[in-house]
């Protein structure tokens, strides 16, 4: 198995998240800790087991994860961000 990169990691987490109806930013700091966790241990579960296929080890642990409370506030200054980097926008 070719580990993935942060990046790789965070999008495809966003986009399973995306499809079981829940908001991707939420779970940033989960998936960092597991993508951490995963990685500090040889790309091995914390039982031992090695990972095989990340996108399905990672798609079937997404239940497990724990969500950030997002405030209003937070949400707005999310999506001001993401529109400031996707596209130059203020």
């Amino acid at each position: 198995m070719t580990p993935p990169t942060l990046d790789e990691f965070l999008e495809h987490g966003a986009q399973r998240l995306q499809i079981m109806g829940e908001n991707p930013e939420a779970y940033k700091k989960s998936l960092i800790a597991k993508f951490l966790a995963w990685s500090d241990n040889e790309w091995h579960t914390l039982n031992g087991r090695k990972i095989k296929n990340w996108r399905s080890t990672l798609t079937n642990t997404l239940r497990y994860l724990k969500a950030e409370k997002i405030t209003v506030n937070d949400a707005k200054e999310v999506q001001s961000n993401f529109l400031k980097q996707r596209y130059g926008v203020n």
